[in-house]
């Protein structure tokens, strides 16, 4: 399991990059990042290579953030594969909150998804990959 954050910034192009200074200068890698503008502010989503470093890092520079542990797939690079782990969630009776590609190199993908059960996901998970 890894911890998804969500920093909310001004929506000028300045404030997301500076979030982002902020981090490489702290020495934070992001794994993916994903920026959404919505009513005047930006929502930055991101991974890292360091979650309680990355924590560190925005705290000391006041800036406030949400987290969530989401689950990472990793299968076969083949046609349907997104379905089938959405559907055996789904069958184990999780629901879904946000779900995306994190890497691809032709043989094998990595999913992320957020479910309203990160534990129980786990499992279901473990029967998969």
């Amino acid at each position: 399991m890894q911890t998804e954050f969500e920093v909310k910034v001004g929506s000028s192009t300045r404030n997301i990059l500076h979030m982002a200074e902020i981090l490489a200068e702290g020495g934070v890698n992001l794994t993916t990042v994903s920026i959404e503008k919505f009513e005047g502010d930006a929502y930055i989503r991101l991974l890292t290579s360091d979650s309680e470093a990355a924590a560190r890092v925005l705290m000391k520079a006041d800036m406030s953030y949400t987290t969530r542990p989401v689950l990472v797939a990793e299968v076969e690079d083949r046609p349907g594969r997104w379905a089938r782990i959405a559907k055996r969630l789904a069958d184990a009776g999780l629901e879904i909150e946000a779900s995306y590609l994190l890497s691809r190199d032709g043989q094998r993908m990595k999913f992320v998804f957020a479910v309203n059960d990160p534990k129980k996901g786990e499992e279901v998970l473990a029967d998969i990959t």
